[in-house]
């Protein structure tokens, strides 16, 4: 869509001017002079090489704004969220950290689940990942679950089937 000058106007000898009950084929000059009279712009709806152009009369600067408002609506944001856990995490807070892993799942975002370890927990890492599998299993909601090797036990879980 375009908003047709006066410049643009003066190739075209006559439009058809649709919309608000209107569907007439008029000169082009007195399309323009119908829209300034309602303070609107002249917007051309088809090619200009169609015969008549079709044109609407309308707020330019409102349709832009409508239009983007909903490309906004439609961009789906997802946050990456962080649940850091220790190896030695009771029953009680694991469920707590479940429960929270699960909300933010299910509003779309992803969570990175870490657990560090400290001083001798350092000595057995196994302790680690299998926490984190212990994790994955418990959240009820269908995820993706990507683990990522390294000295860290860590897993990226993102809404969607269940996978691991």
């Amino acid at each position: 869509m375009k908003v047709l000058e006066r410049s643009d106007i003066r190739t075209m000898k006559e439009v058809r001017l649709v919309g608000e009950g209107r569907n007439d084929i008029v000169q082009a000059m007195e399309a323009l002079r119908i829209a300034e009279e309602e303070g609107l712009n002249l917007v051309l709806v088809s090619a200009p090489e169609a015969i008549p152009p079709v044109v609407r009369i309308e707020d330019f600067k409102k349709l832009q704004y409508e239009k983007k408002k909903k490309q906004k609506q439609n961009r789906q944001t997802s946050d990456l969220k962080e649940i850091q856990l220790k190896a030695n995490i009771s029953d009680h807070d694991l469920t707590t950290k479940v429960n929270a892993i699960e909300k933010f799942l299910e509003r779309g975002d992803k969570v990175k689940v870490v657990v560090r370890l400290k001083g001798r927990e350092r000595d057995n890492p196994q302790r680690a990942h299998d926490l984190v599998e212990r994790v994955i299993t418990t959240v009820s909601v269908s995820c993706k679950a990507h683990k990522i090797p390294g000295p860290i036990a860590t897993a990226i879980l993102e809404p969607g089937s269940k996978a691991t």
